[in-house]
């Protein structure tokens, strides 16, 4: 996945994971997803299955540990292509990345500047 535009996702402040699941699930992103070991999307509301090269990514927000920068995450904003079901998948961003990880940031579509929620933040985040 490449970034079309300036912003990275990258952190800038200390922000918990439990605050950006929230702002997500506040915002109406509520599916839970599940990263396979081949880098498919399994939708937790329908069970399909998604390929990576067909999941559409709508928001990367990284971050990192308070105490341990080396700590990187990435919550995936995503949408299952058969349900329609909007929610969120946290993945490891950095040295701890599985295969599959990899292979889903590499192969998922960047919608990340459709306007549908911040491209490197979530929702509510300023």
């Amino acid at each position: 996945m490449t970034n079309p535009g300036p912003e990275s996702g990258a952190p800038g402040d200390n922000t918990t994971l439990v605050e950006v699941l929230k702002d997500y699930e506040d915002a109406g992103w509520t599916t839970e997803f599940e990263v396979l070991e081949d880098g498919s999307l399994r939708c937790g509301t329908c069970q399909t299955v998604t390929a990576p090269s067909a999941v559409e990514v709508h928001s990367l927000r990284r971050l990192e540990g308070a105490s341990d920068p080396a700590d990187m995450l990435a919550v995936l904003a995503v949408r299952c292509p058969r349900c329609g079901g909007r929610g969120v998948v946290v993945v490891n961003f950095g040295p701890e990345m599985t295969e599959g990880q990899v292979r889903l940031l590499h192969e998922a579509e960047d919608r990340r500047f459709d306007g549908e929620t911040p491209p490197a933040s979530a929702p509510g985040e300023s």
